[in-house]
């Protein structure tokens, strides 16, 4: 979600503000990677100053959620600025202390101290006490400027939150006007040009709150040569100015003052940039006019770029100045921004191989092709990087092959993340050249794989590494070679292991030392291997009733364990997982010994007749178990195919054969109730969307009524099992 950027809100920190800042509380939580659908990373420009407006997949800028950085910033600056107006002799902690987290009354209390008169000061303030302040009389003035500053907070600084109703107002007893006065009285009585200047921007931003926009531009108008003792000073002051211009819709000269402080002051870049809003041409024009140097009519239309179209910003700055580095910020973020339209995972694609040209902004690849083909800007090893990226999504494969080695000629020996997006250039566009995956064309990839998989250098490789693999098993899974498909990306083909015979080509896939160089690379990097799908055989062998092979495989498997938590022979009238999971177990079943009894089970029902109705329940119970409905859900749990298709029709034959051998009418009873659990899952399991009922009685439920009423089985489903109770009562 992107957050409501334009709207402005004020941050205030002790004689210090901001111009509009934008102050939003988030819902946390999420780790969002930013590089999410792109390969092309905007660090290669080798400018830390412009990382915050690095293209965010989820938000407008990098980071754009989080203003704590700023903060304290903010925080910094305000205090080194009082420590140089105390000659360095009050510490950064003390001035920290007094500005931060002294109470009021602390604040109070301290000026007394310093006139020499009682004071209650409590240890910290004790510790930071401003007697070593020279001479006292600026300390005072400090104190008495903190007071009125921190009641300033309550008009000026509210903090916003979009998940809310509405801010709940701070209480207070005095009025805007009154601080206003107050404000008037104290720039009016100030000794010194350092807390003059202070005043001047404390009354500033108040005429601005209380909507007196004239008053504040007049102000800043009459004192604007004398804001200049502190560097910050001079950029909040100014920043003010641009709000109230804003406010009386005089958008062209507030962007344009915006735009000198987002070039001016690095602190204030980021929220210049929140505050920059062209409302049309014409006021867009009129900014433009504003500007007096060269640098300036660059920094605006960089501005414009950011917020709006960088290909025309990009346009107009090298028009301008051919050499400009200000566009390349614009051209990494016009490059992450086609990507977010190209480079959306589609798979369910069957044909991942043609080029997709139907998001790419055609113009915007025209005009970096073209640009990076005069090769006449400060950094040309970045258009052509740019441009081969582009072509090669737009199909364009000649150009990009050519601007390709363009920009590796170009680049530095040492510019490790540089030569790195090179590579994963190539190999995109290696990949997006293939028309049939055989060796030659798999073995060309893999030094490009290796380098990329090993990269060190925060080239954006996260998503690049996994829209390789997908497509390189998309190409083996279009030639017919599905398990080369299955080994390098899993699940590239659905469903393809219902089958038991096509478990067994992948199983003899790892155990075939023939493979080719791209098939050795992803074994090593491979997520699944042999085990995996010899358990995933093992469970389908169970499935289908064949438990001497499911326990042949298990045992093939070097070192299997998968423990099962409950004991997979125990039902209930009611299900409950958790209570099985929790009650003490005199084994610990594992999936191996579980078909190892279930195998004893089975072949002791088989071949003592007098046993064979308990062994059949039994064994039913390890077939309901190993469902979805059972505690052994676990059984079926496997990284190749999470889910299990299979029913509750094993259960039902050997209950039903349970009920036949048996002649114990309370056996039979439970044995038709299991039947009927059976029977009302497989009716979930293919339930209309039509139907209103929660339930629908079969023949089980009708048996046990018609045949069993007299038993005390019969009394405790009717007691339990509210399906059972509902068809008897009709309640």
């Amino acid at each position: 979600m992107e957050q409501k950027h334009w709207k402005k809100l004020w941050l205030s920190l002790i004689s210090g503000g901001t111009l509009g800042v934008v102050t939003v509380m988030a819902c946390a939580g999420g780790d969002w990677d930013a590089s999410e659908g792109s390969m092309f990373t905007p660090e290669i420009i080798a400018n830390d100053t412009y990382k915050p407006f690095f293209r965010d997949t989820y938000f407008r800028l990098y980071g754009s959620n989080d203003d704590d950085s700023f903060r304290d910033d903010l925080k910094h600056i305000n205090t080194q600025e009082w420590c140089t107006y105390f000659a360095q002799k009050v510490s950064p902690e003390a001035i920290d202390y007094w500005l931060y987290t002294a109470s009021m009354n602390q604040v109070d209390s301290m000026i007394f101290a310093l006139k020499g008169k009682t004071a209650n000061l409590t240890e910290a303030s004790k510790k930071y006490s401003l007697a070593v302040a020279d001479p006292a009389q600026k300390a005072i003035a400090f104190l008495f400027y903190t007071g009125f500053a921190r009641r300033n907070e309550t008009f000026v600084a509210p903090v916003v939150n979009y998940w809310e109703e509405k801010e709940t107002p701070k209480k207070t007893t005095i009025t805007l006007a009154q601080q206003i006065s107050g404000g008037q009285k104290l720039l009016a009585s100030a000794k010194d040009a350092f807390m003059k200047e202070r005043y001047v921007f404390q009354l500033e931003r108040l005429y601005y709150f209380n909507g007196q926009y004239d008053d504040a531009l007049n102000l800043y108008a009459q004192n604007e040569a004398q804001i200049k003792n502190s560097e910050s000073m001079k950029w909040r002051a100014l920043g003010y100015k641009a709000a109230c211009l804003y406010k009386q819709k005089k958008y062209g000269e507030a962007n344009y003052i915006y735009a000198l402080i987002y070039d001016g002051f690095a602190p204030f870049k980021t929220s210049a940039y929140y505050s920059f809003h062209p409302q049309n041409e014409s006021d867009w024009a009129q900014c433009l006019a504003l500007a007096k140097t060269t640098r300036e009519k660059e920094i605006l239309w960089q501005l414009f770029g950011i917020y709006n179209d960088p290909t025309r910003a990009m346009k107009e700055i090298l028009t301008i100045n051919p050499k400009s580095e200000l566009v390349d910020l614009l051209l990494v973020r016009a490059v992450n921004i086609e990507e977010e339209g190209f480079n959306v995972p589609d798979y369910d694609a069957h044909d991942k191989t043609t080029p997709i040209t139907k998001n790419i902004h055609q113009p915007t690849v025209q005009f970096i092709n073209e640009i990076a083909s005069k090769a006449n800007t400060a950094k040309p090893e970045l258009w052509y990087m740019a441009s081969a990226y582009l072509s090669y999504a737009s199909g364009n494969y000649s150009l990009a092959n050519a601007h390709l080695k363009e920009a590796e000629k170009r680049i530095h020996t040492n510019d490790k993340m540089a030569s790195d997006q090179v590579c994963l250039i190539r190999l995109y566009g290696k990949i997006r050249q293939i028309q049939k995956l055989d060796e030659a064309s798999g073995t060309a990839l893999v030094k490009d794989l290796e380098t990329i998989y090993s990269s060190s250098s925060n080239v954006r490789t996260s998503f690049a590494t996994r829209w390789a693999a997908d497509m390189i098993a998309r190409l083996y899974a279009k030639q017919g070679e599905y398990e080369k498909a299955e080994m390098v990306q899993p699940g590239t083909v659905q469903n393809r292991f219902n089958s038991s015979d096509n478990v067994l080509s992948m199983i003899a896939y790892f155990e075939n030392p023939a493979k080719t160089p791209l098939e050795n690379f992803y074994l090593k990097h491979a997520s699944l291997h042999k085990a995996d799908y010899q358990d995933l055989l093992a469970i389908r062998y169970a499935q289908q009733n064949n438990l001497p092979e499911a326990l042949r495989v298990m045992n093939g498997i070097e070192g299997y364990q998968k423990p099962l938590l409950g004991n997979p022979f125990n039902i209930h009238i009611k299900d409950c997982h958790d209570c099985d999971h929790e009650a003490p177990q005199k084994v610990a079943y594992t999936s191996k010994l579980f078909i190892q009894k279930m195998t004893e089970i089975k072949q002791t029902a088989e071949t003592k007749p007098a046993e064979a109705a308990q062994n059949y329940f039994l064994l039913a119970n390890g077939f309901y178990n190993m469902t979805y409905y059972g505690n052994a859900r676990l059984f079926y749990e496997n990284p190749v195919v999470m889910e299990s298709d299979m029913t509750c029709d094993l259960a039902l034959k050997y209950y039903l054969l349970a009920y036949d051998k048996s002649t114990d009418r309370e056996f039979k009873t439970k044995c038709l109730f299991m039947a009927a659990k059976c029977e009302q899952n497989t009716f979930f399991e293919h339930k209309p969307d039509t139907y209103k009922g929660d339930f629908k009685a079969g023949i089980y439920f009708r048996k046990i009524r018609d045949d069993f009423s007299d038993t005390k089985y019969y009394q405790e489903i009717l007691r339990e099992c509210g399906y059972f109770n509902t068809y008897i009562t009709g309640r």
